[in-house]
């Protein structure tokens, strides 16, 4: 925002992210079959520290627009990774905890993270040598690459079996992603509307200052944390998909309260809220999806997810930047509300099972 960065400006970088990710899907699924996971994960991760490092020092939108969409490639290999990883250490009963664990503590860590990232270029403000000849944020992004580079050394001592190829039958055809899809594409279109704008909205719709909106963001993930830790339990209490579907009810009911909310404490109140509701709901799906599928297709089963999940928040990205611009945050959120009220009802017609679910 600092470089002349509108709303417009970052929803188009969003979804050239979300094209990179929709672009590396079906490669992504192949290069896990022949290379394997272990393989995978470590380019994945050079491949990530490379490019936004890249991010953080060529600022030109042309430059951005490049950079995003390859970002979006690595990130869509990383993200077509887990599910079949943790899957492969699971069994059916162990596999909603597991990506509990793997989720909150990735929200754990990412939440002092948060205090860091609104501090720390204040912290380099105060050395004048320093941030005459760099800029303070763009030092605090390069660091950040940095630590994500110290993931190379456990990754590398990951042990995966190589999987096997499946012949003919695609999960993408199967009954269960037939049906699975088109819900979990009406999701993402919430998912990748408003979450990559949370941090413009408080900075330049409520006016916080950076420090401000770092905490927040911290207060949130860490309530995430808590939310995910929890999500087992209501998918015991209610089933997989019931339990998806009641998370989803919730997330829209967050989103239409952030419409009328007016203050920042407020509006930091309900966001924390959306967030927790929003990552609760992962756990499920990756788990109702990992659970339905052979393990040897789980991989493209996961491409075939991640797909969709691409090509929709592309759309989203895009769309949710022209609104916000045109028609200010109160409106877009409850049109986003509404479709997260859809994806719901989707999940409930399609999904939820004609007879009572096992335990």
């Amino acid at each position: 925002m600092s470089h002349g960065y509108s709303e417009m400006r970052l929803g188009f970088l969003t979804s050239a992210m979300a094209a990179g990710n929709l672009a590396g899907a079906i490669p992504a699924g192949r290069l896990i079959q022949r290379c394997g996971l272990r393989l995978t994960l470590l380019s994945c991760i050079l491949l990530a520290v490379s490019i936004f490092s890249s991010r953080a020092l060529w600022l030109e939108f042309e430059g951005q627009l490049v950079l995003a969409f390859v970002s979006g490639v690595a990130l869509s290999i990383w993200a077509i990774c887990i599910a079949p990883a943790v899957a492969q250490l699971t069994d059916e009963r162990q596999r909603p905890f597991a990506f509990s664990l793997f989720f909150s503590l990735g929200i754990g860590v990412g939440a002092m993270a948060g205090l860091a990232g609104g501090r720390l270029p204040g912290i380099f403000t105060g050395f004048p040598v320093i941030s005459r000849a760099v800029e303070p944020e763009r030092i605090v992004l390069l660091f950040s690459c940095g630590i994500a580079a110290l993931s190379l050394i456990p990754a590398a001592q990951l042990k995966f079996p190589r999987p096997s190829i499946p012949a003919q039958n695609r999960p993408f055809f199967s009954p269960f992603l037939a049906r699975f899809l088109p819900a979990i594409a009406v999701w993402s279109l919430v998912t990748g509307s408003f979450s990559p704008f949370a941090n413009v909205y408080f900075a330049h719709h409520l006016h916080l200052p950076l420090p401000q909106v770092g905490t927040i963001f911290s207060v949130s993930q860490l309530l995430q944390v808590v939310a995910v830790f929890s999500a087992p339990l209501v998918f015991r209490r209610w089933g997989l998909v019931r339990g998806i579907v009641y998370t989803q009810c919730a997330t829209a009911l967050c989103l239409a309260l952030l419409a009328l909310t007016h203050t920042p404490l407020q509006a930091m109140v309900v966001y924390v809220g959306f967030t927790a509701f929003q990552w609760m709901n992962e756990p499920g799906t990756y788990s109702l999806l990992m659970n339905q599928v052979d393990a040897d297709q789980r991989g493209w089963a996961a491409a075939s997810n991640s797909l969709v999940i691409s090509a929709m928040q592309m759309v989203a990205a895009a769309c949710a930047g022209l609104g916000f611009a045109k028609y200010g945050y109160p409106i877009s959120l409850r049109g986003i509300a509404a479709i997260a009220g859809i994806a719901a009802i989707l999940f409930w017609v399609l999904l939820v099972p004609k007879r009572k679910e096992s335990p």
